[in-house]
């Protein structure tokens, strides 16, 4: 079978960003939710009350450092499921916000994003941007993916991201890539 010369350069591209020596990926479950993450290192986790779409929710994170970028993984439990576009919604503006991006209408553009097993609302989407760290003020790139789930009469909110001083596109499609709901 042969690859067309762009999808033989791009599967290249993330084959030596698979095998890169300082990305040691792993698959990791984010309990109780269903979702299933691959991350490049051993993550940390957190968890913060926070508000979303006028929600009181608890954020749970794992996250961790590796090649010189920030990779995240965040859940919230959403308790009515009609509310996870809203949530979803919410969440983009407070992340681009965060980075000192405009929010809403005229925040970057994103595509679909609908990972296997997750629910496709117009709110599931991925971007990539370039704005500042909200601590040091220095610029940063972020490939984020935010997207929902249900099971077992539970609801989730998720975002996916990965920030670092420059865009590396084939170490973030890897690390989206990774993300499912069995």
């Amino acid at each position: 079978m042969r690859l067309p010369a762009a999808s033989a350069a791009l599967f290249c591209a993330a084959l030596l960003a698979a095998c890169t020596p300082d990305l040691n990926w792993r698959e990791v479950q984010l309990p109780p939710t269903p979702l299933q993450a691959l991350l490049p290192c051993k993550p940390d986790e957190g968890e913060r009350p926070v508000l979303l779409a006028g929600l009181s929710v608890r954020m749970h994170m794992l996250g961790c450092d590796a090649a010189g970028a920030t990779f995240t993984v965040a859940w919230v439990e959403v308790a009515e499921p009609a509310q996870l576009g809203a949530v979803l919604g919410a969440w983009q503006d407070a992340s681009l916000a965060r980075m000192g991006l405009v929010s809403g209408p005229d925040a970057p553009a994103g595509r679909a994003f609908v990972p296997a097993g997750a629910i496709a609302l117009p709110q599931s989407v991925r971007l990539a941007a370039t704005g500042r760290r909200p601590d040091e003020g220095g610029a940063v790139s972020v490939q984020a993916a935010w997207f929902a789930s249900t099971r077992a009469g539970k609801a989730y909110a998720y975002q996916a991201a990965m920030y670092s001083p420059r865009v590396e596109p084939a170490t973030a499609e890897n690390f989206l890539a990774g993300l499912h709901v069995p």
